[in-house]
């Protein structure tokens, strides 16, 4: 961390050591080359900069006079008796002997946990005022307004500043979505991560994969890793549901999204969609790291593939039936009782409609003509007769259902678009 001393306080300081180091005092009083980072952590506290200096030294150096507080901290001697007092009106250092020489001494640094308690209550309550104006100010905003809102772009220092302070400061989750750059960050920040699991905030990472899978170096049921292939070039951090910072991978640079709904919709629902989607680190661990494995951590694509095998291994139209009859009953009770509860033909189109969103529109179409019954589909022509579609099981176990016959009239190859063109004939439902 950079040093908070000004050039010319440090001239200063060195050569106050070293007088004092040959001269004055025995016991070498300095501060610390690592200090600064406490030094900046008191003024955290309330503290102003000579105040840290002056308490850190008489911490390091038990009681001591004015002249050896001014060697031992660098702060001018002007200076060293006001700081002093005040860290005494403070109650973080009391003195000895009035008179001359006057002498110091540092009370324990437990006293500083009631500054904090009351910093932490404080924040807290600002936090809360926050989403209260946040309320005020959307109720104020008519259907018709049109609202500018803000973002604050940062460069790639600032960002990882940034995330480092959001990551300490995170209270109840992080939450990150992140490709390989996204995780160099995270190790970047790793001690403000091991900070946040201390203090009972839970740290979430879904990751594109790695050559090899990162080691953390410390442990904790609150840091929680897991593969999956979702984003490309950018990386998400969440903090607290109350910051949303997004990365661009290429120049490194960060936004912070200052808009609640937004940072509302990614943190409680894209977020918790793509933590199931992905594949845990257990599971990565344990097999050695291949071309194909990409595709195993996506489990959308492992699905399309499964329903491909069963679609190409069934011939028989009974089999299909009862498999689309027993997905229609699933639909029906854990998504919607009103799913099939429209006119068959309506329900016809929905379903055909949803078979071609699953083939994919660039080779596949579908269509019904409620005059002849018959379905035409257009589907890749390396699949078989039966589309590999969980919706067209579900249309077969719907047909079934009612009673409709399901014919085979044809299937044509289609060599020019690379298709396969197969026609169905829907009879009405038996009376």
């Amino acid at each position: 961390m950079t040093s908070l001393l000004m050039p010319n306080v440090t001239v200063e300081r060195v050569t106050a050591v070293t007088a004092v180091s040959v001269n004055h005092d025995s016991r070498g009083m300095y501060l610390a080359d690592d200090s600064s980072d406490i030094v900046a952590g008191l003024q955290g506290f309330g503290l102003t900069e000579y105040e840290s200096r002056v308490y850190y030294a008489l911490l390091a150096n038990g009681a001591s006079t004015v002249n050896q507080i001014q060697y031992a901290s660098g702060v001018p001697r002007t200076k060293v008796y006001q700081v002093s007092r005040q860290l005494t009106g403070k109650g973080l250092a009391r003195e000895l002997e009035r008179g001359k020489p006057s002498r110091f001494e540092a009370q324990p640094p437990e006293v500083l946990q009631s500054i904090l308690v009351d910093r932490e209550r404080k924040v807290r309550g600002l936090r809360k005022s926050m989403a209260a104006l946040r309320k005020v100010r959307e109720k104020n905003v008519g259907p018709g307004d049109v609202v500018e809102e803000r973002y604050l772009s940062m460069g790639s220092q600032s960002l990882l500043t940034r995330l480092k302070e959001s990551i300490l400061k995170a209270e109840r989750e992080v939450k990150c979505v992140v490709d390989n750059w996204g995780l160099h960050l995270i190790e970047e920040c790793i001690e403000e991560v091991e900070s946040a699991c201390r203090h009972d905030a839970e740290v979430r990472i879904v990751s594109s994969l790695t050559e090899t899978v990162p080691e953390f170096p410390f442990a904790s049921p609150r840091l929680k890793l897991r593969f999956g292939r979702h984003f490309s070039g950018k990386s998400v951090f969440v903090i607290d549901k109350s910051e949303l910072i997004v990365v661009n991978s290429q120049t490194g640079r960060g936004y912070q999204i200052l808009l609640g709904e937004l940072r509302s919709a990614f943190g409680e629902e894209m977020f918790e969609r793509i933590w199931k989607e992905s594949t845990s680190r257990r599971a990565v661990s344990s097999l050695q790291l291949v071309d194909g494995l990409p595709f195993v951590v996506d489990p959308l694509q492992m699905k399309d593939l499964f329903v491909e095998a069963v679609a190409r291994s069934i011939t028989e139209d009974s089999a299909v039936e009862a498999i689309g009859e027993e997905l229609l009953g699933l639909l029906e009770s854990r998504v919607s009782s009103k799913l099939t509860k429209q006119p068959f033909e309506a329900t016809v189109k929905f379903m055909l409609a949803m078979v071609r969103e699953e083939l994919g529109e660039d080779v596949s179409s579908t269509e019904y003509d409620p005059l002849t019954k018959i379905a035409r589909i257009e589907m890749p022509d390396n699949q078989g007769a039966v589309p590999s579609s969980t919706w067209y099981f579900a249309l077969a176990g719907m047909l079934k259902r009612t009673g409709t016959v399901n014919e085979l009239l044809q299937v044509a190859a289609s060599p020019q678009t690379r298709s396969k063109i197969v026609q169905r004939r829907f009879a009405g439902p038996k009376s």
